[in-house]
């Protein structure tokens, strides 16, 4: 197998996986339902910036001082 062909490979892998998600996805009707209300809201206006919603957690205590940190550990909430 040449280099081309692993580089392929890792191409239709990465795409494949990026589609298994998709459908995960689009068969988790609490995701869709969310997804729909999130655009929903999008529309309608019903948003805001980065630093006003990192305001808003830093003043709740839900992340410290400095932001919240890049991995999450057991216990913690995604912001997604």
């Amino acid at each position: 197998m040449t280099d081309e062909d692993r580089a392929l490979l890792l191409r239709v892998n990465a795409l494949l996986e990026e589609l298994i998600e998709t459908f995960d996805i689009l068969g988790d009707g609490e995701a869709m339902r969310c997804i729909r209300e999130s655009e929903e809201d999008v529309k309608a206006g019903r948003v805001r910036g980065y630093g006003e919603f990192m305001g808003e957690l830093k003043r709740s205590g839900e992340i410290g001082s400095r932001g919240a940190s890049r991995g999450t550990s057991a216990g913690s909430t995604s912001l997604l």
